[in-house]
């Protein structure tokens, strides 16, 4: 079995989960090669596997520039299957592979697409995709809800981690700690983007206002700006409200926080999610698809309806009032995620999917 992934593999700590996929699937004995960014630092950890890296990723959809790379790279490996990650590598990929006897897999982690997207059709809805390997139920159930595929095509995995990934992290430190040692650190981490529902959020932080010893931080691209500032500086509680921008590695951060909180609208799983779960946090989520997968009401947090910032803030009074509480949440959080959530799961899983479209 020899399979051809093209995705990008930038950051260490955010696609790790991703790689280690194929990292995994190289030691078990499959070939693989992976086609991603010159920059990227999991090179060395692919190469000492065995795994063929070629140092190109598609910049455009449908250039020549982006397509005949892949094209020939899909000529001299005789692949069985071509594993496409992103918006620019699935249209490159399915065009660089015409004509060439290869299965093509894609992967949607988040809601869609819709069947009036005529990009779709270069995409996930093309005929030449054999299947579709989807985050959640959640995504998966917004495929089968435009009519457009069969539901044979679609395979949930959840990306799962190592948990010994988490060890060895110390939790960030931040100013306003130093003047209250009582404090309570609620975080969110999430760009600013309407369907993330962080105004929610704010809402919530302002009914909070009262409390002197509770402070938001709100990390994500767009959190340190000037205009997101402004805003903050407009709530009463305003000095206990801290946007530190996007970061690079957010295990500190969650290591810090006293509670979780995923305000989103829509949201395909939640990584930042599973990372709180791997901490064992008090966590929040709002009924918005995927985090319903893996966070059980009452049981290893609270589901909360989505743009209701009541809701959020009585959650997190819930939570300061019982600690003991919250801390038994987290830690059936994590007893989840080590046995459902874990990245042997999703490599025998993505192997499945492999054996069975080459059987048929």
């Amino acid at each position: 079995m020899r399979i051809l992934v093209i995705s990008r593999y930038e950051k260490f700590i955010r696609h790790r989960s991703e790689a280690e996929i194929f990292i995994r699937l190289a030691e078990l004995g499959v070939s693989i090669t992976i086609m991603t960014t010159p920059n990227s630092p999991f090179y060395d950890i692919f190469s000492q596997v065995g795994i063929k890296v070629v140092p190109h990723h598609p910049e455009t959809r449908f250039s020549k520039k982006s397509i005949l790379p892949i094209r020939e790279e899909l000529l001299i490996g005789n692949y069985d299957i071509l594993h496409l990650f992103n918006s620019k590598s699935i249209p490159a990929g399915i065009i660089a592979s015409r004509g060439i006897n290869v299965k093509i897999i894609t992967y949607r982690g988040a809601k869609g697409p819709y069947w009036h997207d005529i990009s779709a059709y270069f995409g996930h809805y093309h005929p030449r995709v054999n299947a579709i390997i989807c985050l959640s139920e959640y995504v998966k159930s917004s495929i089968l809800a435009q009519g457009i595929m069969s539901s044979k095509k679609l395979h949930v995995i959840h990306k799962g981690v190592d948990i010994s990934w988490f060890n060895s992290v110390s939790p960030a430190t931040y100013d306003f700690q130093k003047s209250n040692l009582n404090c309570k650190i609620i975080t969110c981490v999430a760009h600013l983007r309407p369907v993330k529902g962080v105004d929610f959020l704010i809402q919530a932080a302002k009914m909070l206002s009262g409390n002197r010893d509770l402070h938001f931080v709100f990390i994500g691209r767009g959190t340190n700006d000037p205009d997101f500032q402004r805003k903050l500086s407009k709530l009463p509680n305003h000095k206990r409200l801290h946007g530190i921008g996007e970061v690079e590695d957010i295990r500190s951060h969650m290591k810090a926080c006293d509670i979780y909180v995923q305000p989103s609208i829509s949201e395909g799983l939640g990584k930042t999610v599973i990372e709180a779960m791997a901490y064992s946090k008090p966590i929040i989520v709002t009924r918005c698809g995927g985090p319903e997968e893996i966070i059980q009401d009452q049981m290893s947090g609270e589901v909360v309806p989505v743009k209701n910032a009541e809701a959020l803030a009585n959650s997190i009074i819930n939570f300061l009032n019982d600690m003991d509480r919250a801390k038994r949440m987290g830690q059936s959080a994590k007893s989840f995620l080590i046995k459902k959530l874990n990245i042997e799961l999703t490599v025998d899983k993505t192997s499945k999917v492999y054996r069975s479209l080459l059987i048929n």
